[in-house]
């Protein structure tokens, strides 16, 4: 039986929902009202498969427990689903369905897609969560708003382990990824920062990416910053080709693929086999009109970017090994033909910046930052 207590949350009617061990953390996700908190206890939560394991459908809740809470959502595409899942399009987004949620601690293994899906969601923290051997994702936040992801280790997510995808004004800090696809990925969203993560031997560590055919069609002022991104050599587990992240090459420590006004600045990016920081046009706006390709104003300032690129990924083409690379043209790496000239690259600046190679030579000078 699912027992309630009095709680100290704000508000004259908010109260604690205690879930004991073997109970139903649904049937009090249910019963919430805006204010309340779930509180679950140790153990193990488990079910005969199918959606969600946990549906969060309600505004204003607090879901918490310690780390030694563990959702195994095996058989489950999900395991928490906070707000309304569907398809973006470029007709439109996800609507908003849930404000203000909260989330802390647990362990969230084995759901087929993502552990923790944030879709419509306005206002949201997950902190302390473990994400362990989910099939696509960790963390998903979908069509969202003014949130963070803070103080969550990932380990053994397929694709991107902490995503950001058509969503703006999120957060993602004090977090380790590791043995996953991508560290971190932020793909159609803008005024993200990505910050005091450890991203290290994964395919990729931080991908920011402007894919076709999404609602917002481009990737604006992201800010990549102390960050410790090292030896991401892993074999990229998604198949190459599509727009998705099978074109990332494994061995990537940072790569900036069309986004606009992106900052990177004061990482340490280090042993990474295809580059360290790596600026290109995106390679899917051919495919979607209403993309800019190009990547402007760009500043990759006060990074630490040694020992990168001295093995570039055979089996996915992509720019030549270096430590600090910048192709600003649509380039097809399989032929090394020109497909689309920039223009005009010059909005974007390198400064003081350590490093042993470039591509191509001279490039961090040529466009030295004010």
């Amino acid at each position: 039986m699912v027992s309630f207590a009095l709680g100290l949350c704000s508000g004259a009617h908010a109260r604690t929902i205690e879930v004991g061990s073997g109970e139903s953390i649904q049937a009090a996700l249910d019963r919430a009202e805006p204010g309340d908190t779930v509180s679950v206890a140790a153990g193990t939560y488990g079910g005969a498969g199918g959606d969600a394991l946990l549906h969060v459908r309600t505004s204003g809740v607090r879901l918490s427990a310690a780390r030694s809470a563990l959702i195994d959502a095996h058989g489950y595409r999900y395991g928490i689903l906070v707000g309304d899942d569907g398809t973006p399009s470029a007709d439109g987004c996800v609507p908003i369905a849930v404000r203000d949620f909260s989330l802390s601690g647990f362990t969230v293994k084995s759901a087929s897609h993502a552990g923790i899906a944030l879709a419509g969601v306005d206002g949201f923290s997950v902190r302390g969560t473990a994400l362990l051997e989910n099939g696509e994702e960790g963390v998903r936040s979908l069509c969202s708003a003014h949130g963070l992801v803070s103080g969550v280790f990932a380990a053994g997510e397929r694709g991107a382990a902490l995503r950001v995808s058509d969503s703006d004004h999120v957060v993602v800090e004090d977090s380790a990824v590791t043995e996953s696809g991508v560290g971190t990925l932020v793909e159609n969203s803008s005024f993200t920062v990505v910050r005091h993560n450890q991203l290290f031997n994964n395919a990729a560590g931080a991908v920011v990416l402007v894919r076709p055919n999404l609602p917002l069609p481009a990737t604006d002022h992201v800010r990549i910053a102390e960050n410790a991104i090292i030896q991401n050599d892993l074999e990229n587990p998604v198949p190459s080709g599509g727009d998705t992240l099978g074109a990332v090459p494994s061995g990537a420590g940072i790569l900036n693929a069309g986004g606009d006004h992106v900052t990177i600045e004061r990482n340490v990016v280090l042993g990474n086999d295809s580059f360290g920081v790596a600026t290109v046009a995106s390679p899917f706006g051919p495919a979607d009109r209403r993309v800019d390709p190009f990547v402007d104003d760009e500043r990759v300032a006060h990074n630490v970017i040694l020992l990168n690129g001295q093995r570039p990924d055979p089996d996915r083409p992509g720019p030549p090994g270096a430590d600090v690379v910048f192709v600003p043209h649509v380039v097809d790496f399989t032929t090394g033909e020109l497909v689309q000239e920039d223009p005009d690259p010059s909005s974007n600046c390198f400064g003081d910046n350590r490093f042993f190679t470039e591509y191509p030579s001279g490039v961090t000078a040529g466009l030295a930052c004010p």
